[in-house]
């Protein structure tokens, strides 16, 4: 079976880590906030790299790529453009889980001659901050907050609350999303402070692929989603929780696979 390797390219003389692999159809994938694209996406990218070329890479912060002096989410966008670039994709197919979804809703919104098809797996919410409150993410003195967000998001229990089975969720895992946390809440701190980029609505076939155990965002919130985009379909995967291809990697490269055929 292919492996999907890593690879270091530079941005503005920045870092980024890259694992790729496979050939086909071209397929980004996008992860969340509880660890790299390595821990998000290890289940599943071997699989997928049989049948397209998977390019999976850590965001600003995580893994392999150092953090950006200034970033919002339309930053984050152009950031993810020159990545596409580099790695010599001219247009592909993009996953995003959690807030990998967001970044890949808002991506293709933006690019959408370089994005032929978007599924989104339990993310994908955009949601609009009042003036005032983006301007407070940005003050010292609600650093306390957001030192208090990260230790509750993080804690083992918030962690295994994420998966629909927590008995799945070994020690290694726990580590490996507390060592994230902090690049994470430093990710979100400057996101939320920012704008939402001018397009948020994509045009591309959308599929929602959500976990019917989902605790941190509900199904409800998946049908809400559904809605807002035109012709979204959305798939759902019973044994899993909020990262259903970590839980249910066969159910889900099965269902991207479907999504692919005429």
């Amino acid at each position: 079976m292919t492996q999907i390797k890593p690879e270091l390219i530079r941005i503005a003389a920045r870092q980024v880590r890259v694992w790729q692999g496979g050939a086909g159809p071209n397929l980004i994938l996008l992860h969340g906030g509880l660890g790299d694209a390595q821990w998000h996406w290890h289940p599943v990218w071997d699989a997928l790299a049989a049948t397209f070329r998977v390019v999976a890479p850590d965001l600003p912060r995580f893994g392999g790529t150092v953090e950006l002096p200034e970033l919002s989410w339309i930053e984050l966008v152009e950031w993810l453009a020159r990545v596409q670039t580099l790695i010599g994709m001219s247009d592909a197919a993009l996953v995003g889980n959690s807030f990998g979804g967001a970044l890949a809703r808002f991506y293709a919104a933006a690019e959408p001659a370089r994005v032929t098809r978007l599924i989104l797996a339990d993310g994908g919410h955009a949601t609009r901050l009042p003036k005032f409150a983006r301007a407070l993410a940005r003050k010292s003195f609600t650093e306390p907050f957001w030192e208090l967000l990260r230790r509750q998001t993080f804690s083992e229990h918030s962690i295994r609350r994420a998966f629909a089975e927590p008995a799945r969720v070994t020690p290694e895992m726990i580590r490996a999303g507390q060592d994230a946390s902090r690049g994470f809440i430093a990710l979100l701190r400057q996101v939320a402070a920012g704008e939402l980029p001018a397009r948020t609505i994509p045009p591309q076939p959308t599929l929602l692929v959500w976990g019917e155990r989902d605790h941190l965002s509900p199904v409800a919130r998946a049908r809400e989603l559904a809605a807002e985009i035109p012709h979204a379909q959305l798939a759902l995967i019973k044994n899993a929780g909020h990262m259903p291809q970590l839980e249910d990697p066969l159910s889900f490269v099965h269902i991207v696979r479907e999504f692919f055929k005429p």
